[in-house]
């Protein structure tokens, strides 16, 4: 039954979460522990159809209520299946187990949640009444309900690609995205950070299409007129790290513990390109705990695919803008195997404290660097890191949201997408780097307690508080950590407070050829100049350019250094930014041909802008024509830009 309730608190409009400001869950009386999911994947109206089993405990005597997120789903009917005396969910209870009573349910409208005050894409949260009276629950005890649903096409979490958004052109094609809140389109769930679970399912496809998810594989039945999976996830989660993926999938091992799923087009290309995964996860296990996922896979996904990487559990998520031919931007698999531990095995509490994910990450991201290219290397990489923190912080004076260019912003009803910039990870990271190099004085002892956090915090959800009070117990004899003005670094709007030292061999030659480049004088120039250069360079070199406010013949330099010719996406977008920035009329169709056969904010959303403020007509007409090829993360944002 839909809409009907069973007592008066059901009618009562959800509280947010008292634990995360963007989370209608009551999870502070009733949590969550295991989903069991049972879909069947509909291309032809692209939906999945199914149900899911949650595994909750009663934190209170007799809650009246269980309250979960859901945005643009279907809900059909709930079901209270029974109690049980432990969390651990099993899969395809026998019927005969059960102790079915249907429950009364509400979904609460988009103008409810207007009316409340709420953006809406927190969605529409749905209320089930525990008051039945066979549902007798005290504090500690667990039960399990079923709720059957359906998803729309308004569920952002899912892209269905049409086959000739493929490589192959021949079959469909689906994955989703669910950080930051939108898992609550693709299942009901509690969907926050602040309560971590574990999930199974059971995934049936039309053939010849395979599933992969967040989690291992237990068993496959592919000998009907479908294919069916089994997954199960043992280690806690965040809900945000569910993930699917359908589609004509090939795969090739490409390590020990890791096997690539791509379409068969780029299936040589893509295992040649991130075939430093073993070495990136040994490097990790070499200052961290052993890693504690077992599987290390990797998905290489269509090229609407929004983000550079999404380190799903078990199962990244790789954009092919990092297919250049030079394994010069796996980088970013380095740093979606460093959310191994941070982000995934210990998780921000909330998305004000976004930055624990990110800063972590990027600071381990950058240790794995320094042992396998050289400490040079890692530097160079935090010093054009820092250049994009700067072009963060630039953007938000521009749009007149500094408050996003906090370490910990306050995020009262807002979409955490919005704040979603480089400002958490390289805030993060040169907080981290500061407190390892200027007032511990040791990276080496600063990874020992790197260790030690991710032990403490193993599997558990953490925030700053938290993480300030571990690392000051940790160096209690260290007397510069009084020194450290923790409020600054976490609140105070714009750049950094306190600067890091990322002077390196590597950017000697490219800051000479910026200076020459800008210094107004007549110079002599030639393709010799860049020569030997890596494209890592190449793309610093665009970028201090970039950065710089002083006259640049753009025509000249593309005419010596050819850069309008390169295929490395990084240099493809530094060249392009520089270009719009100096009203360069002959970039406009290599940004438009860019913008189309990508969509990867870190690239469209940028470039979108600028062209914005150069031809309006132009940013405006290109995205109205293809909007359908991006994901509906990465349209929602665009709009935003273009308003």
């Amino acid at each position: 039954m839909s809409e009907s309730t069973s007592s008066s608190a059901h009618n009562i409009f959800p509280i947010i979460s008292p634990l995360d400001k963007q989370s209608f869950a009551n999870n502070h009386q009733v949590v969550a522990h295991h989903y069991y999911m049972d879909l069947t994947t509909d291309f032809k109206n692209k939906i999945l159809v199914g149900y899911v089993d949650v595994t909750f405990e009663a934190l209170i005597d007799r809650p009246s209520h269980v309250v979960v997120d859901a945005r643009n789903l279907v809900i059909k009917q709930t079901k209270f299946l029974y109690k049980k005396h432990h969390k651990h969910s099993e899969d395809n209870i026998n019927e005969q187990q059960h102790q079915e009573h249907e429950l009364a349910f509400r979904v609460f409208s988009k103008s409810e949640v207007a009316q409340n005050g709420y953006p809406s894409v927190y969605g529409e949260p749905l209320s089930m009444s525990l008051t039945h009276e066979a549902v007798d629950l005290e504090a500690g005890n667990f039960f399990v309900v079923r709720i059957f649903y359906e998803t729309t096409h308004e569920s952002e979490a899912i892209q269905w690609l049409e086959p000739e958004q493929t490589l192959g052109k021949v079959h469909p094609y689906l994955f989703t995205q669910c950080q930051a809140i939108h898992a609550r389109s693709l299942l009901p769930c509690q969907d926050t950070p602040s309560n971590k679970i574990t999930y199974s399912s059971t995934i049936r496809t039309p053939k010849p299409l395979v599933a992969a998810m967040s989690a291992i594989k237990q068993w496959e039945d592919v000998s009907t007129h479908i294919n069916i999976y089994h997954f199960k996830q043992n280690v806690t989660i965040p809900s945000y790290l569910i993930a699917l993926v359908v589609g004509a999938l090939e795969s090739k091992e490409i390590g020990p513990r890791s096997t690539l799923y791509c379409e068969a087009e780029v299936l040589e290309a893509a295992a040649y390109e991130f075939s430093e995964t073993e070495a990136f996860i040994k490097a990790a296990e070499e200052f961290l705990p052993p890693y504690a996922w077992g599987r290390y896979d990797i998905v290489l996904l269509p090229s609407s695919y929004p983000f550079g990487g999404m380190e799903n559990s078990n199962l990244t998520f790789l954009t092919p803008t990092l297919l250049a031919g030079d394994r010069s931007l796996a980088n970013v698999v380095a740093h979606e195997i460093a959310h191994s531990w941070s982000g995934n095995l210990i998780t921000n509490s909330t998305w004000e404290d976004f930055w624990l994910n990110e800063g972590f990450t990027v600071f381990i991201e950058r240790r794995i660097l320094a042992r396998l290219s050289g400490e040079e290397y890692a530097k160079f990489h935090a010093q054009m890191g820092y250049s994009h923190l700067v072009s963060s912080i630039n953007h938000y004076k521009e749009i007149n949201e500094l408050q996003y260019t906090k370490m910990i912003p306050l995020l009262e009803k807002c979409d955490p997408d919005d704040a979603f910039s480089s400002v958490p990870y390289e805030k993060g990271f040169n907080f981290l780097y500061y407190l390892a190099d200027q007032i511990v004085g040791s990276i080496p002892r600063f990874e020992k307690f790197l260790y030690h956090y991710f032990t403490v915090f193993c599997q558990k959800t953490v925030n700053s508080a938290e993480m300030k009070k571990c690392f000051l117990e940790y160096f209690a004899d260290v007397e510069k950590t009084k020194e450290i003005d923790w409020d600054s670094w976490f609140n105070v709007e714009g750049d950094l407070i306190v600067k890091n030292n990322f002077e390196n061999t590597l950017n000697v030659a490219a800051n000479a050829l910026c200076e020459k480049w800008t210094s107004g004088a007549e110079g002599t120039f030639a393709k010799s100049d860049i020569e030997g250069w890596s494209s890592t360079q190449l793309t610093y070199f665009l970028d201090i350019l970039l950065s710089n406010d002083k006259p640049l013949n753009v025509q000249k330099l593309d005419e010596t250094y050819e850069y309008s010719k390169y295929t490395n996406s990084e240099i493809r977008f530094g060249w392009q930014m520089l270009a719009i920035k100096h009203k360069y009329e002959p970039v406009k169709p290599q940004v438009v041909a860019f913008i189309t056969m990508q969509g990867r904010m870190k690239y469209v959303r940028p470039l979108y802008r600028e062209l914005f403020k150069f031809d309006a007509e132009l940013a405006r007409s290109t995205f109205q024509q293809y909007k359908g090829f991006y994901h509906g993360i990465a349209r929602k944002m665009i709009e935003k830009d273009l308003q």
